[in-house]
């Protein structure tokens, strides 16, 4: 689904496929070959599996604050502000936003 930059969800469809991006491409201490599982990620966060599920999915707009973020963004060892980066599918920036 996309969204109009001017609409709000926006900045919530770019987090969104971010995380699930470093998720699926990930170095840290918690993954097994690059992957890590939502289930994982859920743990390590000390999150519910459903929320991160949510967050990733395209289908359900699930807001979430920034404190979830940053459990986030500390397990899958990445700076927080690469989340706010458009990406197309391949995780090649398309356009870098100051918000």
């Amino acid at each position: 689904m996309h969204f109009n930059t001017d609409d709000d969800r926006y900045i919530y469809d770019v987090v969104s496929k971010n995380i699930k991006y470093f998720r699926m491409h990930n170095n840290s201490k918690y993954s097994c070959y690059g992957k890590l599982t939502q289930e994982k990620l859920a743990e390590e966060c000390d999150l519910s599996s459903s929320l991160i599920s949510n967050i990733e999915s395209s289908k359900v707009q699930q807001s979430f604050s920034i404190a979830v973020l940053y459990r986030i963004s500390r397990v899958l060892d990445v700076p927080i502000n690469d989340f706010f980066v458009e990406r197309d599918n391949n995780g090649n920036i398309l356009k870098n936003k100051n918000y």
